[in-house]
């Protein structure tokens, strides 16, 4: 089933759009799980460019998730921003420590739910 969105794309209701709402809960979950991590190693991981971020990509997500779950009109919209975002915080997550294991976990999930949330729509 598909629902037309504002600007007449449209919104994928059935596997991508379940498999979406999955990645982007999880991807939330690792930017909020992350958070203390960060906090307790200091340095570049609490840089604020890069803690805002991770807050950014975990409030976008989780938005993203709750609007495919309305099957809200901005909802293809809202995850086209939501890659994005993601996108930037594999970046930082990546650039952070690339021997830090949660970060490139963090990363890992980021990248995988930009791709959801691209794929989200097609």
């Amino acid at each position: 089933m598909e629902t037309s969105t504002q600007s007449g794309e449209k919104l994928q209701s059935g596997n991508s759009m379940e498999q979406c709402i999955r990645d982007c809960i999880a991807c939330y979950q690792e930017c909020i799980s992350c958070i203390p991590h960060c906090l307790s190693q200091g340095g570049k991981h609490v840089e604020q460019k890069h803690m805002t971020l991770m807050m950014e990509c975990a409030e976008m997500c989780n938005m993203s998730a709750t609007l495919m779950q309305l099957k809200g009109e901005f909802a293809y919209e809202h995850c086209q921003l939501c890659a994005k975002v993601c996108d930037a915080c594999a970046e930082s997550c990546s650039g952070v420590d690339p021997n830090d294991s949660m970060m490139q976990k963090c990363a890992d999930m980021c990248r995988r739910c930009a791709d959801s949330c691209r794929n989200m729509g097609h």
